[in-house]
């Protein structure tokens, strides 16, 4: 007990503590003194290291005992993954003519805040799946209680609107009061922005004929770019960040009886819910409360894993952390409220992949442990191990190079060792905070919705977000320039060379994954307000004049691109004229022409739906979703390297995307206007183009909010009663302006 350190240690702990039970009240005074306790922790070793470098010896046992539990965690998991991976498992479909009379089906679409354009697919979609409409009943869950959306149900029609008083229970809640006013022998849950193929019901309800099957899941599909994919221009080389889990762990769970019910795209057997209290409550992840409970006592889940049903991913950065943020806070409240190795009737699988899953949500303490130990080696000769260059390489290079290639075999090339070293790094940071608020402070949460369709037009990077890569980098860097200094100067600053090789290694492998993520920080602009599909579909122009044959290069639900391969036909679309648009799907949809792009021997054309009918609506989802091909199943992580990803970045983040440059097209204006929300606002319109309109607000307090639908009520031809989505609200001054973004015109 003569090292000061250990008096330090004990006495600065025990103040946190007292300190930290002391401000229950207010959380900010909880966080003010962990930042300060972290502060001056670092503070107190940097002067040991400089003053008093033996007696640091128990911070490192410290660090050294963190590190060999991060190792044994990762083993564990590895095991697990292992165990699920290595074979894989595949249900044979089973038809709905297993049944000798067909149930009936109520599908729930759970709704809160989301927009409704997301919320009118969502809902067409539903109504189109293959099933006989008597027995087939959809209904709209709203918990935000809007006019709006129930107007909408009931323009859409076959379709039952629901509401109620309150929101207790959040989405757990609004879907166990829908159950109480329902009646079909099994449920559908979906997700405001999840659309459903026609074969929906036709390749999950068969599975019901075992009497002992609770629920059916379908992976969560995303036909969008998550953050990484899309802010890295990396779409076309690397999948969706969660499509390992929804495919192919997802798959592994289910040979055990443990799939994970991820919340939509799931099937229920009511008098199972009915016999476990309804969809759980008291928990952020509902449902995966949900699912563990009913695969107890025998009963069973089945994973289907084909695409059945595609949604949007969070479409920033900012959103995929609050989303991650929610799911791990919601893991460790699950495993307070129903520990999977207490709760009876579960098998020791099951128990083990529960256990497993919440586990996962660790890896944030776990990846934390690895960025810092090389960096308190090489700034503070904290050694966290002690070894020499020839032993390590003679355990850890052969399991590591072992572990790449295992891991490439077992994954299938839909995910790479180094990727998901650069997403868990990336995540780390704010992992770990959410777990060391959950277990410690146990602070309620509000339930964040993910929000969906978000547009922006300027690239920015997201400073707050990005401040714990910066400081690890920072603390990198500068780790890297005293090694310099020990290797280019007299200056003998590290004693022991072997551990310096090691470390200067470890820093440089996790240097490139924060330089990754401080990438997946610069939001790249979002200008499309619907989604664009590659697609290849023949299809007829027509006009009173003329019938021209095209091809449909990429269509969204707002447009489309036509390539024309006669030059006459297409000097015959420069005229002006009325034109419709005829596929398999669509019939003479009236469209605009935007733009003309005539090559040597063919013709581009962009084209704009105008006054979409319900009919024609209903259509064009079909082309889009409903029968749309499978593009998802098959992407694979080619040519994904991370040194093509950083070029790629650097090569094309500075270059203006086709769409910018065609919307960027925009008329300087001053238009004076009525926004018309919950009450009318004056504004004027500042810049206008064939996409949105740039406002002007004297008001600087007026209510409105991103994502609200208004509508644009004034005198100019251009835009008498348009209706438009906020995309984005900032303040200058005491004035207020607004990006607004034109929604397609809705015939009778």
């Amino acid at each position: 007990m003569n090292d000061p350190s250990l008096y330090w240690l004990i006495g600065s702990t025990v103040l946190l503590l007292c300190l930290f039970f002391c401000a229950k009240k207010w959380a900010w005074a909880r966080y003010a003194l962990l930042i300060a306790f972290i502060a001056v922790t670092l503070l107190y070793l940097l002067w040991r290291s400089f003053f008093t470098l033996p007696t640091i010896g128990l911070v490192s046992l410290i660090f050294g005992i963190l590190l060999l539990l991060a190792e044994w965690a990762g083993f564990l998991q590895s095991i697990v993954f292992t165990i699920l991976s290595w074979r894989p498992f595949k249900r044979k479909a089973i038809p709905l003519s297993v049944f000798d009379e067909l149930p009936t089906v109520d599908v729930f679409i759970a709704t809160y805040n989301e927009p409704e354009d997301l919320l009118k697919r969502t809902i067409t979609a539903s109504l189109q799946m293959r099933y006989p409409k008597e027995k087939l009943n959809v209904y709209v869950c709203d918990d935000g209680r809007r006019k709006s959306v129930q107007a909408l149900v009931e323009s859409i029609g076959n379709a039952t609107y629901i509401s109620r008083p309150t929101n207790e229970h959040q989405k757990a809640g609004n879907l166990n009061h829908a159950l109480t006013l329902t009646s079909g022998e099994f449920i559908v849950t979906m997700d405001a922005d999840m659309v459903p193929r026609a074969s929906f019901l036709e390749q999950t309800l068969g599975h019901f004929i075992d009497p002992k099957v609770s629920f059916v899941q379908a992976p969560q599909v995303f036909y969008n770019a998550d953050p990484f994919q899309y802010n890295l221009f990396f779409e076309d080389r690397i999948t969706n960040e969660q499509d390992f889990f929804m495919r192919r762990l997802e798959e592994g769970k289910d040979r055990f009886n443990a799939t994970m019910y991820v919340g939509s795209n799931a099937l229920f057997r009511r008098t199972s819910l009915e016999n476990i209290g309804g969809f759980a409550t008291g928990v952020i992840t509902e449902d995966m409360a949900t699912g563990m409970l009913l695969q107890t006592n025998g009963q069973k889940s089945v994973f289907v894993n084909e695409t059945l049903a595609v949604g949007l991913s969070p479409e920033t950065y900012a959103d995929l952390l609050k989303q991650r943020d929610r799911w791990c806070r919601g893991n460790i409240q699950v495993m307070r409220k129903w520990n999977p190795f207490t709760v009876k009737g579960l098998s020791f699988m099951q128990r083990l992949l529960y256990a497993d899953g919440i586990h996962y949500w660790f890896f944030g303490m776990y990846k934390m442990i690895y960025l810092l130990a090389p960096i308190l080696f090489l700034l503070f000769s904290i050694y966290s191990l002690q070894t020499d260059l020839s032993t390590l390489l003679l355990f850890w290079l052969p399991s590591f190079v072992a572990s790449q290639l295992a891991f490439r075999i077992i994954s299938g090339n839909k995910r790479s060792v180094l990727w998901s070293h650069v997403y868990e790094v990336a995540l780390a940071p704010y992992m770990a905070l959410s777990v060391l608020s959950e277990v410690f402070l146990k602070k309620e949460v509000r339930f964040n919705v993910t929000r969906k369709g978000v547009l922006q037009h300027k690239r920015h990077l997201l400073w707050l977000t990005s401040m714990p890569y910066l400081l690890l980098l920072g603390l990198s860097l500068t780790s890297i320039v005293l090694v310099g200094l020990h290797f280019l100067t007299p200056m003998t600053i590290f004693a022991n060379s072997d551990m310096l090789y090691i470390n200067l290694f470890w820093i440089l492998y996790n240097l490139v994954a924060l330089v990754m993520a401080l990438l997946v920080s610069i939001e790249r602009p979002r200008f499309r307000g619907a989604e664009r599909f590659n697609v290849d579909i023949n299809g007829v122009l027509t006009s009173d004049k003329r019938e021209i044959e095209c091809k449909i290069i990429d269509l969204s639900e707002t447009g489309a691109r036509l390539m024309v391969m006669n030059r006459e036909d297409a000097s015959w679309l420069s005229l002006d004229g009325e034109w419709a648009l005829s596929t398999n799907h669509l019939l003479q949809v009236p469209v605009t022409k935007e733009w003309i792009n005539t090559k040597r021997t063919v013709a581009y054309v962009g084209i704009s739906f105008d006054a979409i009918s319900q009919h024609h609506y209903e259509a064009l989802i079909a082309e889009l979703f409903v029968h749309g091909k499978d593009i998802y199943s098959e992407r694979e992580y080619n040519n994904a390297s991370l040194l093509n990803a950083m070029l790629g970045f650097l090569k094309k983040t500075e270059q203006s995307p086709k769409q910018q440059e065609r919307q960027s097209i925009r008329q300087a204006v001053s238009v004076p206007i009525m926004l018309q929300a919950d009450d009318e606002i004056a504004a004027t319109i500042t810049d206008l183009s064939l996409s949105g309109c740039r406002v002007k607000m004297s008001d600087g307090n007026v209510p409105i909010l991103p994502d609200q639908v208004i509508e644009i009520v004034g005198e100019d031809e251009r835009i008498v009663s348009k209706k438009a989505r906020v995309q984005w609200i900032q303040k200058r001054g005491r004035k207020l302006e607004a990006g607004l973004f034109f929604l397609p015109k809705q015939g009778d």
